[in-house]
């Protein structure tokens, strides 16, 4: 979908090249042909989920799993979040490095969001997790390990599931907020 002078992708994989976060490894499944071709020119790895209909944590698993086993941490974005902000993401690396804890997110008026920086740590136990389960258990099975940063956007907790989410997004794109 067309977000600015890109796309909603471009506008999330801009912003993680842009905070230095490398690699940038997209997952695809649902019309991975089209997501792949729109993606030739861009600085990121490609691994298709096999069987999507597994659902979002079957991705994430496909996706850390394709991660070099060398990284000391590794963020989990959403690609229909095209509002995020460079500074943001690395303010919240940085915050994550400062605090010793395993789990950094973003959160906006007390409401946590994406994406979210785990330490290699969790590497396996998200590598773990059953269809059934999703990163919030993860999170929530972890607690005192996370690191809750405070953003000034609403980026950071809002991604568009429906056209009517889309159409909110691209105006506020273009208001400037």
């Amino acid at each position: 979908m067309p977000f600015g002078r890109s796309t909603v992708l471009g506008s999330v994989i801009a912003a993680l090249v842009a905070a230095d976060i490398a690699p940038v490894v997209i997952v695809t499944g649902a019309d991975s042909a089209a997501v792949e071709a729109s993606l030739e020119s861009a600085p990121v790895q490609l691994i298709r989920n096999p069987d999507p209909t597994r659902g979002m944590v079957s991705s994430i698993r496909v996706g850390v799993g394709g991660l070099p086993s060398s990284l000391h941490r590794f963020l989990i974005a959403l690609g229909d979040q095209p509002r995020i902000r460079p500074g943001d993401l690395s303010h919240l690396m940085q915050e994550h490095r400062m605090s010793g804890k395993g789990i950094a997110l973003p959160t906006y008026r007390g409401k946590r969001g994406h994406p979210v920086l785990f330490g290699s740590s969790y590497r396996q136990a998200i590598l773990g997790l059953t269809d059934q389960q999703t990163l919030r258990d993860l999170i929530h099975a972890h607690r005192d390990d996370c690191l809750e940063v405070a953003c000034d956007s609403d980026a950071y907790v809002r991604d568009l599931d429906t056209q009517e989410q889309y159409q909110d997004e691209f105006r506020r794109s273009h208001a400037g907020d």
